[in-house]
């Protein structure tokens, strides 16, 4: 039993040398360990019939195709484990998308909230407070009033996302961790640009909330502003910071919000720099712009090409999360982020990653977003 326990332990000491050591060769930030060190030199068909050996298969006098053949078509037990090959080439991918998917957050993370992941894919239900009511004096009896708070909400659920490539036999004798490795880089930048578009979406579509009306209205919500002076410029940032100072909650309550962030596309980016700037030191009172950095309303500005499709000229305020709901997003309880799992695919004579995404992005409140058309 203890020779047993000693033999799976050393099994999977070196298959992670093995996960390691082609980590490393693919990301060369990735240090090396001492468990790797070893298969470092190794091509893809070394490391194969080196996995085959550590789990009792011979395979002296099989060619490198034969080898490729069977290290992608392997089962453990009749279904995939991590006895199988293909499973250490996703636990290789696993490992390298995480980097690739942290190193490039969408710019949809500096302004929108992330909510608590969800435990399935039902519905979820958001739910918007008002401010407590006023506070109202007391009479000489000390007779107290009662108040109500009011309550509002969204609804939207987790979709699944997903595209299935593969790694080719062919790949595997030309020992093409290159190809591998854009592979996974693929994975990762898909998988962003969808939550990208999916946060933007929810700005550019405009789409009713749960009161019947639009994000952006400027008749109820008071948040759109069109028209000839909408054109990204003191005035119009002005205007927008105005209007959201004095939107007022479910009870009528004063809300007093402050936009945080300057949303534009492309097309935009060098004057929001330039009216974020510090470095303008103004001859007059009169001239101060509140809006640049170290300012009393100062604006980060965030710059996202998606914006360009819809309008080159749009731009949006967003307050601070934490001042109000804006936009949320969520992921899958378990899975934040994208996920990597393999099988193999006969009809392609290799093998076949899966990546799977679980995302939902939803705006749960107009109060602290403003739109202007810009025209």
């Amino acid at each position: 039993m203890l020779s047993t326990q000693l033999h799976s332990f050393q099994i999977e000491k070196r298959s992670q040398g093995i996960v390691d050591a082609l980590h490393q060769r693919i990301d060369p930030r990735v240090p090396p360990t001492q468990d790797s060190n070893m298969y470092r030199s190794m091509s893809l068909i070394e490391i194969a019939r080196e996995f085959f050996d550590m789990h009792g298969e011979n395979t002296r006098g099989m060619s490198r195709f034969e080898v490729a053949g069977h290290a992608l078509q392997s089962r453990a037990g009749g279904m995939m484990g991590a006895a199988d090959f293909p499973s250490l080439l996703a636990n290789v991918a696993s490992k390298r998308l995480r980097s690739l998917y942290d190193e490039n957050p969408g710019t949809y993370t500096i302004w929108a909230r992330r909510a608590p992941d969800a435990m399935d894919f039902k519905a979820i239900n958001t739910v918007q407070m008002s401010g407590a009511p006023q506070l109202l004096q007391t009479n000489e009896h000390g007779e107290f009033k009662y108040g109500y708070m009011r309550d509002s909400g969204e609804t939207y659920a987790l979709l699944t996302y997903g595209r299935i490539v593969s790694l080719t036999r062919q790949a595997m004798v030309n020992d093409d961790l290159r190809g591998f490795d854009r592979l996974i880089q693929s994975f990762a930048s898909s998988a962003r640009r969808l939550e990208n578009r999916l946060a933007y979406a929810q700005l550019t579509a405009n789409a009713n909330l749960s009161d019947g009306v639009a994000l952006f209205d400027a008749t109820t919500h008071k948040n759109l502003q069109t028209g000839g002076g909408s054109a990204l410029q003191l005035s119009s940032l002005a205007a927008g910071r105005a209007a959201m100072r004095v939107q007022k909650g479910l009870i009528d309550e004063e809300l007093n919000l402050a936009p945080a962030y300057l949303i534009v596309p492309a097309a935009l980016e060098q004057t929001a720099y330039q009216l974020t700037s510090p470095n303008y030191v103004p001859t007059r009172p009169a001239d101060v712009n509140e809006f640049r950095t170290a300012g009393r309303t100062a604006l980060t500005p965030v710059v996202e090409p998606l914006l360009d499709a819809v309008s080159a000229t749009g731009w949006y305020l967003a307050c601070d999360s934490s001042q109000v709901d804006t936009v949320e997003y969520c992921y899958l309880n378990g899975s934040d982020g994208p996920v990597v799992d393999s099988q193999p695919d006969f009809s392609r004579d290799g093998v076949s990653f899966r990546c799977r995404l679980d995302f939902a992005a939803k705006a749960v409140d107009y109060r602290g977003l403003y739109c202007s058309a810009g025209t």
